[in-house]
């Protein structure tokens, strides 16, 4: 059984915020004043510790940025961290990346890897293009002769070849973006490691990464991915971690993953309410107040049988009499992806003139239609004729579907998992010829 190309093991990293804000010692003096002083600190601290004093302030002066962390990573696979901002995914990047040192613990990391973590990280501002990609070729422990062989495609990727005998530090962001990934993606590392930088690409050059980081991850080198897109996640990775405030609470599958970031920490609430209408989304011809989900034993406030009815309903404020106000709802997969939209066609309001009023809409979206998964659900209030939008909430309330495996199901007695967003029960025939 080959290595894990990462292993980390009880992974910490701590910081101690008391340092935030001071002035750094600029003086010789200053320095060495702070250096034959620290035995005597040191001694001071620890008689402290022993009379418990300074334990309250010691813990209140600590940021756990990662705690206690393991997990393995195969050779060939791709794996995409996610968490909220502040969960620890760039710290921990850093630690494999060898920028920062953990506080306790250890990560293995075999195989050349290259790291795209901020933008210009790895470049010397006053060397130029054509010297960077060499020097991080070399990093990387290959031959000039292995960098001469990549660096014209490496300069096409990049889009700067107008600029490669510039100075970096003449390059803009996205310049420096476009040639770190180009870079990172042809020498050919064991190991990609790769931030949120892609953010500042613009949307033709991030599809041609997302493009190559598919190849690379198909050509059986190990890619580490961080993005607040779980579409890219998904689309990219076969494993996800979770992390939550320094924590890992979850492992697996990514689209596993991503089911479990969005129910236990992303937007599941099932009840969005606005306490003012000058709170409420939308503008001067509608509001959207209140909108809640239901089945059948009221409002849902846990997973949702795939054989029940899940409701939808809403409230919303009409202030131009009138309009022809048409309410939508919009509905995504844990991954993103737009499942379905529907618009309210009832005969009696829809694309007919409106009183000015408050409104309550109810929509029934049907049993045994959604796959099981984590979903988001968007409404909107809209002008169809000329088309204007009031109101559009992306991600409103969400809800999770599950199979209980009893009962009336699609599922039968298959146990594994059906691929695709919806899962209808269709009505079959069959006879024997």
């Amino acid at each position: 059984m080959s290595l894990p190309a990462i292993s980390v093991e009880n992974l910490s990293k701590v910081y101690d915020i008391r340092g935030v804000g001071r002035a750094r010692r600029e003086t010789l003096i200053e320095q060495l004043s702070a250096l034959f002083s620290a035995p005597m600190r040191a001694v001071l601290q620890s008689q402290k510790s022993l009379q418990g004093e300074g334990t309250r302030k010691s813990a209140e002066s600590e940021y756990w940025a990662l705690r206690d962390i393991s997990f393995e990573i195969p050779e060939g696979q791709s794996v995409g961290i996610i968490g909220h901002n502040g969960a620890g995914k760039s710290t921990l990047l850093k630690i494999l990346s060898r920028i920062t040192h953990p506080s306790s613990g250890q990560a293995r990391v075999r195989g050349r890897m290259a790291s795209l973590l901020e933008v210009g990280t790895g470049f010397h501002p006053d060397l130029s293009g054509r010297d960077n990609v060499l020097f991080n070729g070399a990093i990387l422990g290959l031959s000039r002769r292995e960098i001469a062989s990549r660096f014209d495609a490496i300069v096409d990727f990049s889009g700067v070849e107008n600029y490669i005998d510039t100075p970096i530090k003449h390059y803009s962001s996205g310049m420096k973006v476009r040639l770190a990934f180009a870079v990172a993606a042809h020498l050919e590392p064991d190991i990609l490691v790769i931030d949120e930088v892609l953010a500042v690409g613009d949307a033709a050059f991030q599809k041609k990464c997302l493009s190559r980081i598919e190849e690379v991850g198909s050509s059986g080198r190990t890619v580490l991915f961080v993005s607040h897109q779980l579409t890219t996640v998904a689309r990219l990775c076969q494993y996800g971690i979770v992390l939550d405030h320094g924590r890992k609470v979850f492992d697996g599958r990514a689209l596993d993953a991503i089911r479990y970031y969005n129910e236990h920490l992303g937007l599941s609430n099932s009840v969005r309410h606005w306490d003012s209408y000058e709170l409420a989304p939308g503008d001067g011809v509608a509001r959207l107040l209140h909108v809640e989900l239901h089945h059948e034993q009221g409002i849902v406030s846990g997973p949702v049988d795939i054989g029940q009815t899940l409701e939808v309903e809403f409230h919303y404020s009409l202030r131009r009499a009138g309009s022809r106000l048409t309410p939508s709802i919009h509905v995504l997969d844990a991954s993103n992806t737009w499942v379905f939209s529907a618009i309210d066609l009832e005969p009696r309001w829809h694309n007919q003139p409106r009183p000015a009023g408050d409104y309550r809409t109810r929509v029934q979206i049907p049993p045994h239609f959604l796959n099981e998964g984590t979903y988001t659900l968007g409404v909107g209030l809209a002008t169809l004729e000329p088309f204007e939008s009031h109101c559009f909430l992306h991600d409103c309330v969400g809800f999770t579907v599950v199979d209980p495996l009893t009962g009336d199901s699609a599922r039968g007695s298959y146990q594994g998992e059906f691929p695709g967003v919806i899962r209808p029960k269709l009505p079959w025939s069959t006879e024997k010829c």
